[in-house]
């Protein structure tokens, strides 16, 4: 696929609708932090939001009727993912580095409205309790695999990601973007850090197949367990881009080139 960017020039805002929760009423001031978005096969929108654990709002995955903004359910969440504490301590997402991006199959376009179809999500960074201080080793985090029909969702996997070692002054790293490109497992995703010596962002491709299972891992730096996380290989470092690299945040598939290739969008 081709990274392009481009300048949209002069952009209209031509309508708004505001997300509301499941009463129809609008959200509390802070409790939603809306980031990924994906339309589902039934023409309902698919969002997640980190939430903010200083205003005790919990992460969210939930579905937003597209004409009215209305939520009309959300994704149960494990517990292991969400802010609290333990007797081994604080556990969960931890605050600003929630669920960043989220994915629906490749080829749910094609699936029947009343269908099932397969819904991603990762963890921005490491939770609370897969924390590594140690700089040397990678922090991981946590991809959820869901599988969504009008009647029900159910987790299906969870598995770890490996994140690069985070660079030299960076404030944060983690998972800005995930994008579905085959029923099979395989991915794109988008890796930043910044800090000190501002934006470092890289497009990863994604294997999951074969990776362990996490689901059952109360921690995922426990020493000696055996853990097989997911694959990863570098398809783009932007540092390498012809346009200055900020804040890449989101990205999506556009049309076919005239050799069969995928034109790939990125976006702040």
């Amino acid at each position: 696929s081709d990274v392009c960017s481009s300048d949209l020039g002069t952009v209209t805002v031509e309508s708004v609708t505001a997300l509301r929760n499941q009463e129809g009423n609008p959200f509390n001031s802070g409790y939603l932090d809306p980031e990924g978005m994906a339309l589902a096969p039934n023409n309902r929108l698919w969002i997640s939001s980190e939430g903010d654990n200083r205003q005790n709002a919990p992460p969210l995955v939930g579905e937003f009727d597209l004409t009215t903004g209305q939520l009309q359910r959300t994704l149960t969440i494990p517990s292991r993912l969400l802010p609290g504490s333990s007797a081994a301590g604080e556990v969960g997402v931890r605050n600003n580095l929630g669920f960043e991006a989220l994915t629906i199959t490749a080829d749910s376009g094609l699936t029947a409205a009343r269908e099932p179809f397969r819904l991603f999500t990762v963890s921005e960074s490491a939770l609370a309790q897969d924390y590594d201080n140690d700089p040397s080793r990678p922090l991981y985090s946590r991809f959820l695999h869901y599988l969504v029909s009008p009647e029900q969702t159910t987790l299906i996997a969870e598995q770890a990601y490996p994140l690069d070692l985070e660079p030299s002054g960076a404030i944060v790293n983690g998972v800005t973007d995930l994008l579905a490109i085959d029923p099979g497992g395989h991915f794109l995703a988008l890796e930043r850090a910044y800090g000190l010596r501002g934006f470092n962002v890289k497009l990863y491709q994604w294997a999951t197949g074969g990776a362990t299972d996490t689901s059952s891992l109360p921690s995922l730096v426990t020493p000696g367990q055996d853990l097989r996380p997911i694959a990863k290989q570098l398809v783009v470092d932007f540092k390498d881009a012809p346009w200055p690299v900020d804040n890449l945040e989101g990205m999506a598939l556009g049309p076919r080139l005239p050799d069969g290739r995928s034109e790939e969008h990125t976006s702040e």
